[in-house]
């Protein structure tokens, strides 16, 4: 191959690479939105800036529905800048590969945390609670867009 025909094809794949969506847009995926795994510590927070809790039982490394929970929704810019404006966010995982294991005192907390607002063991779930640690409502992964999952959110905190 000659070396103009060479830096003709760099340079034409370059700018192909750059014109592509993926380069040329803001990545929806880049969430912002911060996750307390301390639960009390979330209560004070949620009490000195008047949100309501959201709680989110995850089976990280395991749970397919909650992998694609968090792949589609919770990750995206749009579900994030949603969930900071309402809520305090805890996520209350439980993984299941030795590598992820959470501290001793993180793993109890989810365990009774699940006792409380999860005792059927459903993954993923979010539960919504106000400020006095009352259950507002629930909901759970469906395959639909950031903004239709908000809305879901919205019906169940006007309830």
């Amino acid at each position: 191959m000659s070396v103009s025909l060479s830096k003709y094809l760099i340079f034409f794949l370059s700018v192909s690479i750059f014109q592509n969506p993926v380069f040329g847009q803001e990545n929806d995926s880049q969430s912002s939105l911060k996750w307390h795994t301390d639960f009390e510590a979330a209560v004070k927070d949620a009490d000195a800036n008047g949100k309501n809790i959201m709680l989110y039982f995850s089976g990280s490394d395991w749970c397919k529905p909650c992998i694609q929970l968090n792949k589609n929704i919770i990750e995206t810019k749009s579900f994030s800048d949603y969930a900071l404006g309402k809520f305090i966010s805890v996520k209350l995982d439980f993984p299941k590969m030795k590598k992820n294991k959470l501290s001793e005192n993180i793993s109890s907390q989810n365990d009774a945390m699940a006792e409380r607002y999860n005792p059927n063991g459903v993954f993923p779930l979010l539960v919504f609670l106000d400020k006095n640690e009352e259950i507002i409502g629930y909901t759970g992964y469906s395959d639909v867009s950031p903004g239709v999952f908000v809305s879901t959110i919205e019906k169940i905190m006007d309830q």
